[in-house]
Parts: structure tokens; C-alpha cells; sequence
């Protein structure tokens, strides 16, 4: 399965001199905008996402040009399996689409998960979803979510009381929080606009921030239940990959508590990347390696000797294997004259 029903321009978009500020304020305006596409009058220059932004520190003036990073491009008649490594590799949720050399549009994660929903029904949730989970209390502050948001490469955490889900924090509900808190001072400019391809109205203009003050570190202090966002949203384990996809899609998650079958606890999280990296697995193309005396076997077992043969089939490319029969059987041999031995 190719994207090609799944590419889009529509995306966000700004100039390479639009300031930093100004991106900011693009991607408090609206939660759902996670990557800004930087283009100029002779193509694309690159990406900024939102977390890239809240990673590091930045001049509110610097250029949006400066930070701007060119991700992989693909095209059209790109395998589903290769885009979503592509975004899981580079921790990116949307992509550029290239015909030839012109820039043709972007697939997002988003269409990439809609367009497979069906497929996702061979799967559970326990089949993908992330075991070893960092959660935290309703008294961690935001300064401390941030440093583990920086540490661990993170963009959720839980926040749980008694292993009780309480809420869940974002990466997006922390910026959305700072920049509402913060003395701003609306600027003209038309620098980050909505593109809609040619066949869209035109482009809203979004302003820009004025520059931050010694209160976005008292900000810092106040304790994360001033911004989870509550009730966290729980899925169970046993349940289908597919409907907890569509839930995600249907009510703008971007991840869901995961609970045992008829059980109160948190066991882990499923998020889109957790989702997006189980498309890239595929059926292992194991041959049908019959063994035979396998109590003959001693530190080898049938996976052993199916990897071996395998081995001498990638070895000889050329050589194909039909099927394959291991007799295993003990003998007797002399070896250069030797006595004989079992």
C-alpha cells in the first residue's frame, strides 16, 4: 500500500525570516499543529516542530531558517511501511511529498493511521503499547516535567496517584499553558500562514509574540495539575488496535493510558508513534525448516538451524530454497586415521 491517497497541502507554513515568536504563537493558536513547513520562493527549506522549539533555547528573533531542518522526502508511490519508519526514525508526524524535484505536498501521520485504520484490527493493544512507563504526581512542577520531557525524549507523561490515573500532561499542553500565561504583545505580519494548496481560500495570518519575561520562570514552579488535562483516557490491553486508533483520530489523542482486562492499574501507554512503528514490522518470511532427531540436538535449536540455512540461502542468491529437511543422527567416522568416535 502506497500513501498516494493520502497526501495533502494542506499545512502550515511560514517564510525562512519568519522569527521564532511568531511560530510560537502559530502553534498555540492550534493544538493540532505539531510541525510548521518552512518554504521560500525557490522551495522548501525545512521543518520546526513544536517540540524542537520547547526542547531548546531560543532568541525570540532568531529566523526560522536558523533552526529549520530538511527531513526526509518521499514520494507518492512511497510504501506505507517506509513512511512510518521514516517519522519514527526522525520523530517527525508529517513528511514532504516530492514529484521529481518539486515540492507536491505532505502526508501526516495522522492520514497515514486513518488510511490503515482497517488493518489495525489483526493487532491488540498489548501488542504494541510501551511497557516500562514514566509517569509522575500532581505536585511535580513544570520546571521538573520539562527536565524529563528533555531527558527522556518524551512528549507525554501520566500523572498518576496510588498507580490511579489522575491526568496526563503533554508536551502540547505545557506550551499552550506558558504562552496563555505570558504578557503578550500582538504583532501584524502575515509570516506563518495556513496553506491550502491552489484550490484554497486565502492564507490566515497569525500573529506574532512579544518577548517573554522573568514570569515564564515563576511559571515554572506551579505544579502540573495547573495544566494536565483530565480524565487521561484510558484503553485495555485485550482491545483492538483498531478501535483505539480511531478513538485517537476521533477525539485528537495523540496517546492512551493502557489497563489490564477488568483490572484497576496502569500497565503502560499506546501513542501514535507506538502505532506508526508497529506498520513498519513485517512477517518474518521464516522458511519451513523440518527437523528431524531433534534429541540429538545440544546447544542448538530448530531456530538455530533455520538461521544457519537461511545464511547459506542469502549467501548463494542465486540458489533457492523450496524446502528444506534436517536428518540429525548420530554415526561413527575416522578421521585421518584416527579410532572411531561417535
Amino acid at each position: 500500500m502506497d500513501i498516494s491517497e493520502v497526501v495533502t497541502d494542506d499545512y502550515e507554513q511560514c517564510i525562512p525570516s519568519t522569527t521564532l515568536s511568531k511560530l510560537r504563537g502559530a502553534f498555540d493558536r492550534d493544538q493540532r499543529i505539531h510541525v510548521i513547513v518552512v518554504a521560500g520562493d525557490d522551495g522548501l527549506k525545512g521543518v520546526v516542530t513544536r517540540k524542537q522549539l520547547l526542547n531548546s533555547h531560543h532568541d525570540p528573533n532568531e529566523k526560522a531558517s536558523t533552526v529549520a531542518r530538511m527531513p526526509p522526502r518521499v514520494r507518492r508511490t512511497a510504501d506505507v511501511r517506509e513512511v512510518a519508519r521514516l517519522m519514527v526514525e526522525n520523530e517527525l508526524d508529517l513528511l514532504p511529498v516530492f514529484e521529481g524535484e518539486q515540492f507536491a505536498g505532505v502526508v501526516t501521520a495522522r492520514a497515514l493511521l486513518g488510511n490503515v485504520l482497517p488493518n489495525l484490527d489483526a493487532l491488540t493493544v498489548a501488542d504494541v503499547y510501551t511497557e516500562d512507563l514514566l509517569s509522575i504526581s500532581a505536585d511535580t512542577t513544570l520546571g521538573e516535567v520539562v527536565n524529563q520531557f528533555r531527558v527522556h525524549g518524551i512528549s507525554h507523561l501520566p500523572v498518576l496517584e496510588d498507580q490511579r490515573p489522575e491526568g496526563m500532561i503533554s508536551i502540547y499542553d505545557l506550551v499552550d499553558f506558558t504562552v496563555r500565561k505570558l504578557d503578550r504583545e500582538q504583532g501584524g505580519g502575515e509570516d506563518v500562514s495556513s496553506h491550502h494548496g491552489d484550490a484554497g481560500g486565502a492564507d490566515t495570518a497569525h500573529g506574532g509574540w512579544g518577548e517573554r519575561s522573568g514570569f515564564a520562570a515563576r511559571l515554572l514552579d506551579l505544579p502540573d495539575r495547573d495544566v494536565m488535562t483530565t480524565p487521561a483516557a484510558t484503553v485495555e490491553s485485550d482491545q483492538s488496535l483498531g478501535e483505539a486508533v480511531a478513538e485517537m483520530l476521533e477525539k485528537g489523542y495523540s496517546s492512551l493510558l493502557v489497563t489490564p482486562p477488568d483490572m484497576e492499574g496502569i500497565v503502560g501507554i499506546v501513542t501514535t508513534t507506538d502505532v506508526l512503528r508497529a506498520l513498519t514490522w513485517t512477517e518474518e518470511d521464516r522458511m519451513d525448516v523440518q527437523v528431524f532427531g531433534v534429541d540429538f540436538l545440544d546447544d542448538l535449536t530448530r531456530e538455530d538451524i533455520a538461521e544457519r540455512i537461511e545464511g547459506i540461502d542469502r549467501k548463494y542468491e542465486e540458489m533457492t530454497v523450496m524446502e528444506t529437511n534436517v536428518n540429525v543422527h548420530r554415526h561413527k567416522e575416522r578421521v585421518r586415521g584416527s579410532p572411531s568416535c561417535w
